[in-house]
């Protein structure tokens, strides 16, 4: 990692001390994901932040596009929806609707039928100049049903969400939680339900980096770093007194993808119903031994932040860059194994 930005990480953990934060100011926040618009977790959030005073906008698929990563269909025009999307069936929406609209019961919402990237991109690139007549001040991505640690990050539709937002140079975090189970936003969902408790967890999160600002010099994050944050699993009501904890990515995941020549030999696929015996990709976990001979790597590191939600007792919060330049001492040893060759 360049210096600079190594510094730039170690300003960020600096303001992140997460003591009581000072009343926010008004931000204009974009929310993406990739569960879908109609997903709880992202609803919810956009209820609590609009009642902290922020101004919030939605741009997310019309349809789950979980562990889509930064896939986007180059040159390929938005297609009208089926009308068997998650969001189309739950917003009552028919085959033939425009591939990109709008919540009837929420103007700030807007959905695409695409990737979940491109859906993040809509909102940057047009949605927020149509809102705020700008770049939004803050983008998060999620908060996804199920966790995305470590070596599934590269799959994740929500944290590479974070990544496209990070090199677009906007301040940005993904946020994913423990709970997996698919529910659908209603207006009607109890103020104890998990979602408004992950909201407040993340809520937190945005007043104490603006209480910070000007100890990170006046910057709600510094250039081209942003958060990947990981809530852990909870009793009901315990969410706000979790503590916050930095991490590292590591490789460690509860989830992590392998080649399977029969899918029957896979325990996950068996336990989902796929019980075949024909070729394809599974998940398992680090360590595991697959049937070829091949040993997951397993990353036993306390700082990794798969482990510290593992273990359920803190917010994993590590830093992450948008691109993925090498370390200098690391380039100085391909400089060295690369002699006579590269310049």
């Amino acid at each position: 990692m360049p210096s600079s930005r190594f510094n730039s990480a170690i300003a960020l953990c600096g303001a992140l001390a997460l003591t009581a934060a000072a009343p926010a100011s008004a931000l204009n926040i974009l929310l993406c994901n990739d569960d879908g618009i109609t997903a709880a977790n992202l609803r919810a959030l956009k209820t609590k932040l609009s009642s902290a005073g922020h101004s919030v906008a939605v741009a997310a698929p019309i349809d789950n596009q979980s562990g889509r990563g930064g896939y986007i269909a180059f040159l390929t025009p938005v297609s009208a929806l089926t009308g068997k999307e998650r969001g189309a069936v739950a917003l009552g929406l028919s085959a033939g609707a425009p591939g990109v609209g709008v919540d009837a019961g929420d103007a700030d919402v807007s959905y695409v039928n695409g990737t979940p990237v491109a859906a993040c991109l809509y909102g940057v690139d047009v949605l927020a100049k149509k809102k705020w007549n700008g770049a939004p001040d803050l983008v998060i991505s999620g908060p996804n049903e199920g966790n995305n640690t470590g070596a599934i990050n590269a799959s994740s539709g929500t944290f590479n969400n974070l990544i496209y937002m990070i090199n677009r140079g906007l301040p940005a975090m993904a946020v994913s939680d423990a709970a997996t189970a698919q529910v659908n936003w209603s207006g009607a969902l109890p103020a104890s339900h998990r979602a408004y408790e992950v909201a407040g967890i993340v809520v937190k999160l945005v007043d104490t980096l603006i209480a910070n600002k000007a100890k990170a010099g006046g910057l709600l994050m510094p250039d081209g770093v942003g958060l990947n944050v990981n809530v852990p699993d909870f009793g009901a009501g315990a969410g706000a007194a979790l503590p916050y904890r930095f991490t590292r990515i590591g490789k460690a995941s509860s989830y992590v993808p392998a080649f399977y020549e029969k899918l029957s030999d896979s325990p996950l696929a068996v336990a989902s119903g796929v019980n075949f015996p024909v070729p394809g990709i599974s998940l398992a976990t680090g360590g595991t031994t697959l049937p070829s001979g091949v040993v997951l790597p397993k990353d036993t590191a306390a700082t990794s932040e798969d482990n510290v939600i593992a273990a359920k007792t803190a917010v994993a919060i590590s830093p992450v860059e948008g691109v993925p330049q090498a370390r200098r001492a690391f380039e100085d040893a391909m400089k060295i194994k690369l002699n006579g060759i590269a310049q």
